[in-house]
């Protein structure tokens, strides 16, 4: 009698939450069941992990699912907008109405909107990464499950999660940063597909975008060109308007995942699965020329010039000032107007991400000839090129209006090429001579051929020679202005390279200016003070600072190495000492460190009144050594 009765006491400790982990297999939930703080449930294969955490310094917690073995790579969060206090008991458990709870104290903190009736419900962990509430009694799968994780994305998307753009149905499914690093809530950035019959995936900040990948080509994204291993295999399933966008693994042991940071940068992450670092694959925006309408209307982007921005042919700086300045938002303009009763031309634009479409005509059959006829036959079109690459090109895109984000892709194979609409007085012979219709061109009277040659070529000449003058006191303005600054000027690629892309990790302060990275620049430990857009300060107050801060050359000073100004970059390059405050030498007893502590009061002696001639009056000193 008295072993049944233990029997009997065990079986219900066995039932009950704190014995969860005995119960059930660690993957699955059931209804007469709950989890508490300290609790998890792990998928089949040791993959993930589902509990309740506190991201970061912070003490709230919230329901997730992580990497087990890299417990700090989050990928889903259930209450990001519903933080728990560290106090009191709170428990998930599966409601009577098959709803899945988060509560505390008696109150409800979250609860899913379940569609669909199951006679026994089971919340499972699945090897994928998801979270899906089934009934076990009528053996549903995991795509006739009553609900998902996958359905819900918080800031990062893993293989098989689908996104979708479908206005017209209400279903929308996308990707939101974080607010902060230890704060899960709904921040500035999100990443999505727009699918206006032409798919694209973009980085909004609100309804502005950062970031535009280029419109889905038949192969790839425009502007990302495919990647060059077998790790991704972008798969893209359309049905009617709505597109679901889906990514398969080439090798499953690789896990992978991309994540939109607080920043607004898209990562690519890839690992092992042999290893527990995950390595950066890719990242988004690559460079300034990836930043959203970086050159403004009719300029391309091309990251390896020395000036970056450039008007397509037949275009000219708004605002040369402002070019010289390096500032190239407002664009180009057109020096010649169009006229469109007499005849335009197009001069071809190779191995390019296309301009965003914002106005646009589509047509999936079309050749290309008959799309150059299409659009010269309507004034408002600026602009012509075929759509997808496969088959050697096919279909008819035609812009309206402004031609906006163009970039150089770099891709000496890329068959991205775009036909931008002029002046026919614009056009030269030999561009001409590339017109599509052939027969048409064999007709012409070979004296009127020679004319147009010789016509050609001196305009041309006149063109081409105004337009390197023009190029060269470009080149002679900003030289200048970059020599006043008498620093080396480092590139921003390089600069990224040398904190692994500005890596959190990396950061060794941050103050009201922006953040302060360390970072290795060929065998020398660097201090990269990044500014922060909400500085307030602008680029001509930038360069006084580096030309001003340039000359305190003072033994006892950290050195300026140079500076990087690229877009809307602001960066100082220090040398980097290592972080140490300055009590431990202020309150120490020996001479030796009281004479460092009068050699600092030197140091601002020579400061203060020795560089009041040169415009400065005032000179903050940080105390705390980060450098």
């Amino acid at each position: 009698m008295a072993l049944f009765q233990l029997s009997t006491v065990l079986c219900a400790l066995l039932l009950s939450s704190s014995f969860l982990d005995f119960c059930v297999g660690v993957d699955t939930l059931l209804p007469n069941q709950t989890i508490v703080v300290g609790q998890t449930l792990i998928s089949e294969s040791q993959v993930f992990e589902m509990g309740f955490f506190s991201p970061g310094k912070s003490r709230n917690k919230y329901l997730g699912i992580w990497y087990k073995s890299t417990p700090d790579v989050v990928v889903w969060v259930a209450n990001r907008d519903e933080p728990i206090p560290d106090s009191g008991e709170v428990l998930l458990a599966i409601a009577a109405n098959r709803t899945l709870v988060i509560s505390r104290a008696g109150r409800v903190i979250w609860l899913t909107n379940s569609s669909g009736v199951a006679a026994s419900p089971v919340l499972q962990l699945l090897d994928t990464g998801n979270l899906v509430l089934v009934d076990r009694e009528n053996g549903s799968s995991e795509q006739d499950c009553i609900w998902q994780s996958f359905d819900y994305p918080t800031d990062t998307w893993l293989p098989g999660m689908k996104m979708i753009d479908d206005i017209d149905a209400g279903v929308e499914k996308y990707m939101i940063s974080w607010k902060d690093w230890d704060d899960p809530s709904y921040g500035d950035y999100v990443f999505r597909i727009e699918n206006h019959g032409l798919s694209q995936t973009v980085i909004l900040r609100g309804t502005k975008k950062r970031f535009r990948a280029g419109h889905w080509n038949g192969v790839y994204f425009g502007g990302t060109p495919p990647f060059p291993n077998r790790i991704f295999k972008p798969e893209m399933i359309f049905k009617g308007e709505k597109l679901i966008s889906m990514l398969e693994l080439y090798d499953s042991s690789i896990f992978k995942r991309v994540t939109v940071d607080k920043s607004g940068m898209l990562y690519l992450y890839i690992m092992n699965a042999r290893k527990d670092k995950w390595n950066i694959a890719s990242v988004y925006p690559r460079d300034p020329c990836d930043e959203y309408s970086q050159c403004g209307p009719y300029g391309i982007c091309r990251i390896d010039r020395a000036i970056r921005c450039e008007c397509f042919k037949g275009f000219a700086p708004k605002s040369q000032q402002d070019w010289d300045l390096q500032d190239w938002s407002d664009g180009c303009i057109r020096i010649r107007p169009l006229n469109c009763e007499s005849g335009d031309g197009f001069v071809e634009v190779r191995g390019v991400k296309y301009p965003d479409i914002l106005q646009f005509w589509l047509n999936s059959s079309m050749s290309l000839s008959e799309c150059k006829a299409k659009c010269l036959r309507n004034c408002n079109c600026t602009a012509y090129a075929n759509p997808y690459i496969t088959s050697g090109g096919s279909g008819c895109l035609i812009w309206f209006g402004d031609l906006i984000d163009t970039r150089d892709v770099n891709e000496a194979d890329s068959k991205q090429n775009i036909y931008i609409r002029v002046s026919a007085s614009e056009v030269t012979e030999t561009e001409l001579n590339t017109d599509l219709d052939e027969e048409k061109e064999k007709k012409r009277p070979i004296k009127l051929i020679l004319i147009s040659m010789i016509s050609g070529v001196l305009v041309s000449g006149i063109f081409n020679g105004g337009l390197l003058l023009m190029t060269r006191r470009k080149m002679r303005a900003t030289q200048k202005k970059n020599e006043d600054l008498e620093l080396p000027l480092f590139k921003w690629t390089t600069v990224v390279a040398a904190t692994n892309n500005f890596s959190r990790e990396n950061i060794i302060g941050e103050g009201g200016f922006g953040p302060v990275y360390r970072g290795n620049l060929s065998a020398e430990e660097i201090a990269v003070k990044r500014l922060s857009s909400t500085s307030g300060q602008g680029l001509e107050e930038f360069k006084n600072e580096v030309i001003l801060f340039a000359k305190l050359q003072h033994r006892n000073l950290v050195r300026l190495l140079g500076c990087c100004i690229e877009g809307d970059e602001r960066m100082l390059i220090y040398e980097y000492l290592p972080n140490k405050s300055l009590d431990c030498f202020v309150f120490g007893t020996t001479y030796d460190i009281l004479h460092l502590v009068v050699l600092f009061a030197k140091s601002l002696t020579f400061i203060l009144p020795s560089f009041q001639s040169q415009g400065m009056n005032h000179v903050q000193i940080k105390l705390e050594g980060h450098f």
